[in-house]
């Protein structure tokens, strides 16, 4: 499972030091940086280049895992951005149901980068504060570095510290007009419950936990995704959830992932049954 693979070559000072470059040279100078960076760490990304050959046969598209593994690089840098130094935050725009801004259950994708929604404040759209569930003790050294810099747009919380009183917190979180946001495409590595559903012609696991978790909210309960559109740019798409959450979601991210089949960042073998 993904919780199983260390950080590839994300050696603390590395990170930082792109971070650095970010901070005072800006967008365009780490995109350049980042280039014979990464072509130094993609021998080593082995693991990750064969997840991604499976699944580009599975779907039938035209290899390039070094493009998609440098654009899932490029997507962090920007994830950083958005959430920590607000420098060059991307341009947005917002596709698909109306309501998920005012008080909602969120249930994102790992199909681009769900963390640069707090930039739609950039276009004046007011984006309530986000409670994200995060996997913390995974990917120590970028999660680190995050959380030392992250600023007031989000609430991380250790999905390994949920609790009966964390659904009361996050209902009165969305009660009070915030959105609560956990992804639905991974398993957590202490919550073993699964769903099987087929996706892509495949079966394959979701986690049992983020949809009975949205239910207990009371609350709308909606799909989304954060896909890049150009450099700088990003688009959401949110799909409101009916009465069967797992095959709303299913079918929100089949269209997606044919829709951007190169910003599918799922590193580790997904169709393993």
């Amino acid at each position: 499972m993904w919780y199983r693979q260390s950080e590839q070559s994300a050696g603390k000072w590395r990170i930082y030091s792109l971070w650095l470059v970010y901070r005072v040279l800006g967008k365009w100078a780490v995109q350049l940086v980042l280039w014979p960076v990464f072509a130094f760490i993609y021998p080593w990304c082995r693991t990750a280049r064969a997840a991604i050959s499976d699944y580009y046969r599975i779907l039938g598209v035209q290899p390039r895992p070094f493009r998609h593994l440098l654009g899932f690089a490029q997507q962090m840098m920007d994830k950083t951005d958005v959430c920590t130094l607000a420098k060059n935050p991307p341009r947005m725009e917002v596709k698909g149901d109306a309501g998920w801004d005012k008080g909602a259950f969120l249930v994102s994708t790992h199909l681009g980068t769900i963390e640069v929604l707090p930039a739609l404040a950039r276009k004046g759209v007011k984006v309530p504060h986000v409670h994200a569930f995060q996997q913390l003790s995974h990917d120590a050294v970028f999660t680190g570095l995050f959380l030392r810099h992250l600023g007031n747009r989000f609430t991380l919380h250790a999905v390994e510290d949920i609790g009966v009183e964390t659904a009361v917190e996050m209902k009165e979180a969305i009660a009070r007009g915030d959105l609560v946001l956990m992804a639905g495409d991974r398993l957590s590595a202490g919550g073993s419950a699964a769903l099987k559903h087929d996706f892509l012609g495949r079966t394959c696991s979701f986690p049992k936990g983020v949809f009975v978790f949205a239910r207990l909210m009371e609350a709308p309960v909606y799909a989304t995704t954060c896909v890049k559109t150009g450099f700088n740019a990003y688009e959401v798409h949110v799909k409101r959830l009916g009465g069967d959450l797992l095959d709303d979601y299913v079918r929100f991210l089949e269209s997606e992932v044919r829709r951007y089949p190169y910003q599918w960042f799922q590193f580790y073998d997904f169709f393993d049954t």
